[in-house]
C-alpha cells in the first residue's frame, strides 16, 4: 500500500508539473545610440512579463546570459553594465547580475519592462548582423527565481552599422564636385 501511495504521489506531481502554466517572460532589445562605424554603441536588454505564470510570492533573484554576435568583424562586444535593480557579478564573457535587494525583485518593484543590463559594443565595419543573448537553464544562467525553475531564453536582434558621418560628407562633397565639373563640360560643348 505504501508503494502504491508513493507511486501515485509521484504520478500526480509529474502530471501537475506537466500542466503547469507556460512561462511568458520575453526578452527584447533597445539600441540606445546610433550604430556608426568607428564608434561605440549600447544595447539595453529588457525583459517583459517577468512574473506571468508564477506564484504571487515569487521574486527574481538574478540573471545570467552569454552575448552572441553573428559576424564579429562588424561588432565587438566590450562589456556590460547591470540594470538599476541589479548588482553585477560578471560582465565578460558571461553577463551575470544579482538582485540589489537580498529578498529579490518582486512585481511591485518596477513598472514596464525590466532592464537586465546594458551591453556595450564597438562598431568595427559597415554591415548587418545579429546581436543576441543566450540564457540557458543552468543555475548561473537564464532568469533565476526564488521559486524554481529557472527560465531559459535565446533572443537576437538584427543591427546595421553605417559609415561615419564624416565619410558620408566627404562622399557627398565628391559627388557635388563631379556634378559641377560635368555641368562645366556640358556648357563648353
Amino acid at each position: 500500500m505504501i508503494m502504491f501511495t508513493k507511486t501515485a504521489s509521484c504520478l500526480m506531481l509529474a502530471l501537475a508539473l506537466g500542466v503547469a502554466p507556460a512561462r511568458a517572460a520575453s526578452i527584447s532589445f533597445d539600441v540606445l545610440s546610433p550604430v556608426v562605424v568607428g564608434s561605440s554603441f549600447d544595447v539595453a536588454v529588457m525583459v517583459s512579463d517577468v512574473f506571468t505564470g508564477r506564484s504571487v510570492t515569487d521574486t527574481l533573484v538574478g540573471f545570467g546570459f552569454d552575448v552572441t554576435i553573428g559576424d564579429s568583424s562588424i561588432f565587438e562586444y566590450v562589456d556590460a553594465t547591470a540594470g538599476p535593480l541589479f548588482d553585477p557579478l560578471a560582465t565578460t564573457p558571461m553577463v551575470l547580475g544579482f538582485s540589489s535587494n537580498l529578498l529579490g525583485i518582486g512585481p511591485g518593484d518596477f513598472s514596464g519592462p525590466l532592464r537586465l543590463a546594458t551591453l556595450h559594443f564597438n562598431a568595427l565595419s559597415p554591415g548587418h548582423t545579429t546581436i543576441g543573448v543566450l540564457g540557458d537553464s543552468f543555475p548561473d544562467s537564464g532568469l533565476v527565481f526564488a521559486e524554481l525553475p529557472y527560465e531559459a531564453f535565446n533572443t537576437s536582434v538584427d543591427v546595421s552599422a553605417v559609415p561615419e558621418p564624416a565619410n558620408l560628407v566627404l562622399l557627398g562633397t565628391g559627388l557635388l564636385a563631379l556634378a559641377a565639373v560635368r555641368r562645366r563640360l556640358h556648357r563648353k560643348e
